[in-house]
């Protein structure tokens, strides 16, 4: 139900930012043409994620590489679809309710991402800026097989783990700088997901689905964009909370 909750949430602020925007082109006399800025982007974080009940806990440590395009639909107002694979390591997550049990060392399992991310500019003033951004990206694990050591049975396991997350929160700038834009972004930042865990000796089969979630609800980053020439931009990006990471991304625009 908190899930349902905190996705509704995200969904009715996003609904809210798109509203309003369309409602502000509506009124404009003059249609602004439609620009696009292709991006490529890397992005590394170690999270800490809850699992039975909350009663256990592990690391989810993951690598992203993102292909996105931003539409820039009217002035300020962007909207971006994002591609991409991951790889996600769930080192430490045990499944207890199979025949066997099975605790997740070491390696990573491969998986794809979809997603997009909307980016309006809502206040403007000397060298301040704020922007609220959103960004949802769900992750779809590939399957990934496991020999079962040390029976004298044929014996395997085969998991399959997926996540989402959310997050959605203001982004202050500061461009006093030529060409270079520190900004610090406050946010609601909220992961969850599902690893399902197939486990097959001789003729018995068992199977267990663990649900999990990240820990923390808001999050606090660091950021600069730096402008290397009018057709490309540069960003990196710290995040210090809910979880240890950092983002880089470049950006082309025509």
């Amino acid at each position: 139900m908190k899930k349902r909750l905190h996705f509704l949430v995200v969904i009715l602020l996003i609904m809210n930012l798109t509203n309003l925007s369309l409602a502000q082109n509506q009124t404009e006399e003059t249609t602004q043409k439609i620009s696009l800025k292709p991006t490529l982007g890397f992005e590394y974080f170690s999270r800490t994620i809850k699992w039975d009940e909350n009663n256990y806990n592990s690391k989810l440590k993951s690598y992203l590489f993102t292909f996105s395009l931003d539409f820039e639909i009217q002035e300020g107002f962007f909207l971006s679809f994002l591609l991409g694979y991951s790889s996600n390591n769930y080192n430490g997550m045990i499944f207890r309710q199979l025949p066997f049990s099975v605790e997740l060392e070491d390696g990573g399992i491969g998986g794809y991402l979809f997603g997009g991310e909307i980016k309006k500019n809502i206040f403007s003033q000397d060298n301040y800026e704020i922007c609220l951004f959103g960004q949802f990206v769900y992750s779809l694990g590939a399957t990934k097989n496991w020999e079962i050591p040390g029976l004298n049975v044929e014996a395997s396991a085969e998991g399959k783990p997926t996540w989402i997350r959310t997050i959605v929160g203001p982004v202050f700038f500061y461009k006093g700088f030529d060409y270079f834009y520190p900004y610090l972004f406050l946010n609601f930042n909220y992961l969850w997901g599902t690893f399902k865990m197939k486990e097959t000796i001789q003729n018995l089969i068992g199977s267990e689905n663990k649900e999990f979630s990240g820990e923390g609800l808001f999050g606090l980053s660091v950021g600069s964009v730096y402008e290397v020439s009018r057709s490309l931009s540069l960003k990196g990006e710290a995040s210090l909370i809910p979880y240890v990471g950092f983002i880089i991304k470049a950006t082309y625009s025509f």
